[in-house]
């Protein structure tokens, strides 16, 4: 029981979501070369000379090939779903590594008559082996790659969110404190509040939370506003910024930084609530941060 809770714990873990942009260029290049290196150097699996179409180099070259034409289609599925590669964990990269493999695999069956003269290719035999070498090699390689970048990338956000977290002063004045006018997609809704006393706010569909300080107490109101519409109704105020594609934080309510493998988390002053900073708002949030 206690190695299953370990396990699903290990799988929750938040993990950082590569495939996009510069990322994903890096790590097809990366991909590529230890797929090239894998299959040239090392030959892991017979093959039959005599049944070559082209020179080995070649056909190595195709195999690496293979994995990141898969992965590239893998990253535009992926793309259609942002909230779930906004909170990308250990188990969602498994699933997809696991993808990858079957998909690669698949592909691999599918050129063999590209590459070999063989009036086999089109079995089932060769089928259940293109697919059962890819999971070999993958899952050989997938487990340390995925271990070794955790460690990297939690060491990695620790070291700057400790960072972070010593710079943070305790606010003595609150400036600029006006009162604000925030005009929801219900006329009659309209509310007003304090700049202050805004701790932060996180999106629920069409709705969004919105958590106030009341002398003590934290006051939530439910309003049916974009957390877009929101944030752009509290642009004037330096000190709210978005941390998270759906949640808007008060800088002045930071208790303190933690790191993970995919960013920050942070914990709010008289709360116990945390909220995440997100891989694509981390840079933003520390130039906010570093210049209080």
């Amino acid at each position: 029981m206690n190695q299953k809770t370990s396990l699903l714990n290990f799988l929750k873990q938040p993990y950082p979501f590569y495939y996009e942009g510069k990322k994903l260029l890096q790590i097809t290049a990366v991909f590529f070369l230890i797929s090239f290196f894998f299959n040239y150097m090392l030959q892991p699996f017979d093959v039959n000379p005599q049944e070559q179409k082209m020179h080995y180099f070649w056909i190595c070259c195709i195999h690496s090939f293979s994995p990141i034409f898969v992965l590239l289609c893998i990253a535009l599925i992926c793309k259609l779903f942002p909230k779930a590669t906004d909170d990308w964990k250990i188990k969602n990269e498994c699933i997809l590594v696991f993808f990858l493999l079957l998909f690669t695999g698949i592909t691999q069956f599918l050129i063999r008559d590209v590459i070999y003269n063989n009036p086999m290719n089109w079995s089932w035999r060769y089928f259940i082996e293109e697919i059962s070498n890819t999971f070999i090699a993958g899952i050989f390689l997938a487990p340390i790659i995925i271990s070794i970048n955790l460690n990297r990338q939690q060491l990695k956000n620790s070291q700057k969110a400790d960072r972070i977290s010593s710079s943070i002063t305790d606010v003595k004045e609150i400036q600029n404190n006006t009162s604000v006018t925030i005009e929801t997609e219900v006329k009659s809704e309209k509310f007003v509040f304090e700049s202050y006393s805004f701790i932060y706010a996180k999106a629920e569909g069409n709705y969004a939370e919105i958590f106030l300080k009341k002398e003590d107490k934290v006051q939530k109101l439910i309003k049916r506003i974009p957390i877009k519409n929101l944030e752009m109704q509290l642009s004037t105020f330096p000190f709210i910024i978005k941390t998270h594609r759906s949640i808007l934080l008060n800088l002045n309510y930071i208790e303190k930084v933690t790191g993970n493998a995919q960013g920050y988390k942070v914990q709010l002053k008289g709360s116990s609530d945390t909220v995440p900073v997100s891989r694509n708002f981390i840079q933003s949030f520390e130039t906010a941060t570093a210049s209080r």
